[in-house]
């Protein structure tokens, strides 16, 4: 069963579990925090990797060119970038506003969290899939995976990273397979 569905009006509803949604909104934020330290300091934007995979040179055999492209483009992209995460948080909503029902109180240790419900239109679909995108890029430069597929990070975080990047990969192949059924 795919976690994703097509509503007749051309709307798309996914489900997530508690703790699925919340890794969602935590990863996203992440990627906001990156975008806008990035927006906000060219510098860091031409330096860091992560930007290097996230901004690709528009001229692989002209670094001046590159430079010259990359200091006219990177903001916007970035700020579309923030958007788009921004899309997908606001579809997610707050984790406290998901688990509070009116029978319950914060205090409640009740294990009978219900699963998230998010509606999608066209545009915002477009939005996650971008958001998928730029989170799995992320992802690859921290695991340092090489253009073979290979994880060359070696550490403690490193299982737990490489299933967050499989398991996004998963949910943008649902999300890609929905819309083009």
């Amino acid at each position: 069963m795919s976690r994703f569905t097509t509503q007749m009006d051309g709307t798309l509803h996914g489900r997530f579990e508690p703790i699925e949604a919340d890794l969602l909104r935590l990863a996203t934020t992440q990627l906001l925090e990156m975008l806008d330290s990035g927006a906000g300091d060219p510098s860091l934007a031409a330096s860091d990797g992560i930007f290097g995979r996230l901004l690709p040179d528009a001229y692989r055999d002209d670094d001046d060119a590159a430079a010259e492209f990359r200091r006219f483009t990177a903001t916007d992209l970035l700020d579309r970038k923030a958007q788009n995460a921004q899309v997908v948080l606001n579809s997610l909503g707050s984790s406290e506003a998901d688990t509070d029902t009116p029978d319950s109180s914060p205090d409640d240790d009740s294990d009978d969290l219900q699963p998230l419900t998010i509606s999608l239109d066209p545009d915002a679909v477009q939005a996650w899939l971008r958001s998928l995108t730029d989170l799995r890029l992320t992802l690859a430069d921290r695991l340092q995976i090489t253009p073979d597929g290979v994880v060359h990070l070696l550490g403690d975080n490193t299982p737990f990273l490489r299933e967050l990047y499989e398991w996004l990969g998963m949910l943008q192949e649902e999300l890609v397979y929905t819309i083009d059924v």
